[in-house]
């Protein structure tokens, strides 16, 4: 009887340390995940604050031939990109780029693609896992009387 107990020995380590590598796994890839989600909503945010910036720029700039405000596609491109310089928006993303700013044809509506990547904290300790997330927001020209 005792020689079967001596078989079994070290049996519930190997499936301690089998459970444990897998919740490990587990937790980082839910890390990974939730990293990847706040990352893509600051994206969104910055998104909207460029769109509100290029749209408030728009409406300020003068009126169109149907007497609204209107927004240009250059105008809109070189407000993004002014608003995401001054809010030091580059500090906080990693490869920060516009991907599309561009005004709707009749010039009321700034539209605002950005994309940037977001590093895996867990898994580039082993390797390089980067995670490219984007962020669109658009934004209305009002006309205030």
């Amino acid at each position: 009887m005792t020689e079967d107990r001596d078989d079994e020995s070290g049996q519930t380590s190997v499936l301690i340390l089998g459970v444990l590598a897998v919740v490990l796994m587990l937790s980082a890839v839910i890390l990974g995940a939730t990293t990847v989600n706040l990352s893509a909503r600051k994206l969104v945010a910055e998104a909207d604050g460029a769109a509100s910036a290029a749209a408030h720029t728009a409406q300020s700039s003068g009126i169109g031939p149907s007497g609204l405000p209107q927004a240009q596609s250059a105008q809109v491109t070189e407000a993004v990109e002014d608003h995401l310089q001054t809010s030091q928006a580059h500090s906080r993303h990693d490869n920060l780029t516009v991907s599309r700013a561009w005004a709707s044809p009749t010039g009321q509506t700034v539209h605002v693609e950005l994309a940037a990547t977001a590093q895996l904290p867990v898994l580039s300790w082993v390797l390089p896992a980067e995670v490219e997330v984007t962020g669109a927001s658009h934004a209305r020209v009002t006309v205030h009387r």
